[in-house]
């Protein structure tokens, strides 16, 4: 059942919207399949990876299944063994084209969505990109608890071009820089030649580098989910352990427009900057223990963001 919930400035004149945001609400009756750990957004479609448990192993066993819009479910796509065997592994869209990509390893396995039939069939390549333009191509270099960094491929001069950073792929274009949200501060790399000088080598080297060419665009004591482009405004989902929200962030001031009436979590889960699509996790946990794992965590659903329209799917 779809409720839709409004804001009007008419209504509540102390979010100072400009126009009216609506959010859809649905549900996606999915939880039978397993645990849902990667999804997508590509030709229209949800593409969901499943795992579930197996007996006299530790090993999980996963699967990959196809829903649209409303929650119908579309069909089954064919993993390879090879593929349900990999520990860690996220989807990525990249020339209109999907991908399933081993994380935290250069020369182990990338499988391709073939073009026509829903198959996933190995290839040599393993880089895949996670954003691209007209001059640069970003690179997610993740190592697990030995941290991260970011490539920038210069695609004029091959030239390239690397930071420490979280594991993040979370950028977004504007006319000021490349913008990263990192939890409750924005980053804005303004010119990626500044960054220091390096070589796309999928290694650890950045542990003995300094940061150059990357600054603080924006902090805040909320926690920071994501950063976006609207009506050549800067959009921003945010919140604490008493609300959530989104919000327009204006010269360095970041103002409510919508109130969830709720203390959601989210996270990043998937971005298509071709297509301006992205998705949130949406989940909510009771504590935090020391070493940052999640007490008392449960997972909600997931906040679908089109061209900066949102759609919250609620998982039954």
């Amino acid at each position: 059942m779809k409720n839709i919930f409004y804001i009007l400035t008419l209504v509540l004149p102390t979010f100072c919207v400009s126009q009216e945001l609506s959010i859809q609400i649905d549900t996606l009756k999915i939880s039978d399949n397993g645990r849902l750990t990667e999804t997508a957004f590509y030709k229209d479609n949800f593409y969901f990876l499943f795992q579930t448990d197996r007996k006299n192993t530790t090993a999980d066993f996963k699967t990959m299944k196809v829903y649209d819009l409303k929650g119908k479910f579309v069909e089954n796509v064919f993993l390879p063994k090879s593929a349900i065997s990999m520990p860690y592994c996220d989807l990525r869209v990249n020339n209109e084209r999907l991908y399933l990509k081993q994380e935290h390893s250069f020369k182990e396995k990338t499988f391709l969505l073939e073009k026509y039939v829903a198959d996933f069939n190995e290839i040599q390549d393993t880089v895949v990109n996670v954003y691209e333009d007209l001059n640069y191509r970003i690179h997610p270099n993740c190592n697990g608890e030995w941290g991260a960094s970011t490539y920038f491929e210069n695609k004029t001069n091959n030239n390239v071009y690397e930071f420490s950073s979280s594991c993040n792929f979370n950028f977004e274009k504007t006319n000021q820089g490349y913008l990263l949200t990192n939890r409750n501060e924005i980053l804005i790399i303004r010119n990626p030649e500044k960054l220091y000088k390096s070589q796309i080598t999928f290694d650890r080297s950045y542990l003995n580098k300094q940061n150059q060419g990357i600054e603080t665009f924006f902090k805040s004591d909320f926690d920071l989910y994501t950063t976006f482009s609207k009506n050549n405004e800067l959009t921003v989902v945010y919140g604490d352990s008493s609300n959530s929200h989104i919000g327009k962030l204006k010269n360095g001031e970041l103002k409510s427009i919508y109130d969830f009436g709720q203390p959601f979590r989210f996270s990043y889960w998937f971005k298509d900057s071709n297509s301006n699509t992205q998705i949130l996790e949406m989940y909510t946990y009771e504590s935090e223990s020391d070493f940052g794992f999640l007490e008392g965590y449960k997972m909600l659903g997931l906040l679908l963001i089109r061209n900066g329209e949102f759609k919250m799917y609620y998982i039954k």
